[in-house]
């Protein structure tokens, strides 16, 4: 039977979730070689009759991108070293036929208006592609906490991610989006403070306010 895999960079705040009986959870760092994690995650799939759910923890990151043409806003994941980006997703073609779902539990992956291509979510579908994999990730931020449904960070308490916040994305392995669906989207008050719309939701000045913002930032025009 397929059993689950968790891999955490640590650079993600939060005490790494415990390995059970049906999930093997994992470390990587900025000292891991992204190779690593794959040559990894490939002997566990050949011990275990392979990997049911892939889940990446790590942090959602928009970095330059040096080209021969010229340099480029891109998106990727803060994930073993090098970061996960469209210089190596093909990596990901490693991993066909040993995983079926890869879930990524990071900040804006499929983000598609923080950089000038809005290539988060192209960043995604090719992994779908690559793994050939079902993928899931968000395109906003989200809210974790080391406590079930608490916001304070314990020693002893692992990660736990809940609820997704925004919207979040499943693209088949045929790189097909498949789903799209939108939760209460998390919010930053004056201060730059994050805030679970669950527990604390957006105060409707706030929420005015933002949307004022978005749409000055569209050059007065709505998207629709």
């Amino acid at each position: 039977m397929p059993i689950n895999v968790i891999a955490h960079d640590t650079r993600l705040e939060g005490v790494t979730p415990n390995s059970t009986g049906g999930t093997i959870a994992f470390e990587v760092d900025e000292g891991t070689p992204i190779q690593s994690f794959f040559d990894q995650v490939l002997r566990i799939a050949r011990d275990n009759s392979g990997i049911g759910t892939l889940t990446i923890m790590a942090h959602g990151v928009t970095f330059t991108m040096n080209t021969p043409t010229h340099d480029d806003d891109t998106s990727g994941i803060q994930f073993c070293n090098p970061p996960i980006s469209y210089q190596n997703i093909h990596l990901f073609n490693q991993l066909r036929d040993s995983v079926q779902r890869i879930v990524l539990h990071v900040c804006h992956a499929a983000e598609n208006t923080m950089t000038v291509h809005g290539d988060g979510d192209e960043l995604c579908r090719q992994m779908a592609l690559e793994a050939h994999a079902e993928v899931t990730a968000a395109r906003e931020n989200q809210i974790y906490s080391s406590l079930s449904r608490g916001v304070i960070f314990t020693e002893e308490a692992p990660i736990e991610f809940g609820e997704w916040e925004g919207s979040v994305v499943v693209y088949n392995a045929n790189g097909e989006l498949i789903a799209e669906f939108n939760n209460p989207s998390a919010w930053h008050d004056a201060e730059g403070t994050l805030h679970d719309p669950r527990t604390d939701p957006e105060p409707i000045s706030s929420f005015r306010a933002g949307l004022g913002a978005r749409y000055a930032s569209m050059g007065g025009r709505t998207r629709r």
